[in-house]
């Protein structure tokens, strides 16, 4: 990353807030103090910190990121982010580009195929090359030339969906769009999950629906999000009761019920347990 493109950042991104930036896809945030881990659920994106460094939680295990590496989240993951270091004068810049599945199609119906797609998973670590960055570069530099981001900004972003899919982990954004792989039947069940979020879930009835054994289901499901479904199913229901415990004004007891849980004390140990405060506190 260019430091030229940082000072650019700096002077329109507000601090310590995420933003959607005028180029479709693309989101900032910038920090400039050390954060208490935030929970949420990042959409299917690709993720750089071109400045600094965070801490990814996902499931029980935890990735440093800086600007050598990027993070690839094919599905939704319900993260836990946290930022130790961070200053006025050295704040932590982290950019996210949802995925846009139609874009990665049309660029990947353009290119050879190839032979055989490797059917391991890497995790959501990926190392980053210079020349992806300097694709970043060029799109970031669009903020500048208002006028030109919707004729340049989907150019620059095929360029980058291209060097992703062409090197050497490009088999992993390859099978997000292709029918009938792993990534793209557990994407399928977290949408189902996402969709019957407050319902009880049945693992072999949601195997079946991906055309999967169990035990085939649950070992792509966890190598893919680094949690079991039912600790997914968890997670993903903890956070949402949190931005409804953030954004509403109901009580506790009826948030529990409407992400689906039958026990208001078990909704309230397993929040304190996620989140390190009790739902209560929350609402203040």
């Amino acid at each position: 990353m260019q430091a030229k493109t940082i000072e650019q950042l700096l002077r329109l991104i507000p601090k310590n807030q995420t933003i959607e930036s005028d180029i479709p896809d693309l989101i900032f945030y910038c920090a400039d103090r050390p954060e208490k881990i935030i929970g949420y659920v990042l959409e299917p994106s690709i993720c750089i910190v071109l400045q600094g460094e965070r801490e990814v939680y996902l499931g029980t295990d935890c990735e440093k990121f800086d600007n050598t590496n990027l993070m690839f989240c094919p599905v939704d993951a319900p993260l836990n982010i946290h930022i130790k270091q961070a200053s006025l004068d050295h704040p932590v810049v982290v950019l996210s580009m949802k995925l846009n599945l139609l874009m990665i199609r049309e660029v990947l119906a353009k290119i050879p195929p190839k032979q055989h797609m490797d059917g391991g998973y890497l995790g959501i670590k990926w190392q980053l090359d210079d020349a992806i960055m300097a694709s970043f570069d060029r799109l970031i530099a669009l903020l500048d030339y208002p006028n030109d981001i919707e004729f340049l900004s989907p150019l620059i972003q095929q360029e980058i969906y291209y060097r992703l899919l062409t090197g050497q982990q490009g088999d992993r954004l390859r099978q997000l769009v292709t029918n009938g792989s792993h990534i793209h039947r557990i994407a399928q069940a977290v949408d189902w999950l996402k969709v019957h979020l407050d319902e009880p879930v049945v693992i072999a009835d949601l195997a079946s629906r991906c055309g999967m054994s169990v035990s085939g289901f649950h070992q792509h499901f966890k190598e893919i999000t680094q949690l079991s479904p039912l600790q997914y199913q968890k997670n993903l229901r903890l956070m949402e009761a949190r931005r409804l415990i953030k954004t509403n004004d109901a009580q506790v007891s009826h948030i529990a019920m409407q992400v689906g849980y039958e026990s208001p004390s078990q909704f309230s140990r397993e929040y304190k347990r996620l989140f390190g405060v009790s739902p209560n506190s929350d609402l203040d």
